[in-house]
């Protein structure tokens, strides 16, 4: 157990960045009778000068963003990018007919 937790350690030490993407439910639920509005995953502690998630609830996405100042000088203009480039990749998607377009988009 301990080797594996070292080499779990050494792993996230030599990285800078972590990326998940989780299927989240396709219908809505419930957590002790209240509605569950959105689910924001998130990890603490990780080395890493970048993590981000993605995680769907229904028909929305979440995208979850830490960064480390020291190595992202300006998060804001990255997560502007990051929505330019998401934004560039769905309409090739939808171009390419490859998906139909959703107005909620």
């Amino acid at each position: 157990m301990q080797a594996a937790a070292a080499s779990i350690r050494k792993f996230l030490c030599n990285t800078t960045m972590t990326f998940s993407n989780v299927v989240g439910p396709q219908e809505e639920i419930s957590f002790y009778g209240y509605p569950v509005a959105y689910i924001a995953p998130s990890v603490y502690g990780h080395p890493h000068a970048l993590t981000i998630h993605f995680q769907s609830y229904v028909n929305k996405m979440t995208i979850a963003l830490t960064a480390d100042q020291d190595a992202i000088p300006d998060p804001h203009q990255f997560c502007d990018d990051l929505e330019e480039s998401l934004t560039l990749i769905r309409d090739a998607v939808i171009k390419k007919g490859l998906v139909k377009h959703n107005a909620d988009v």
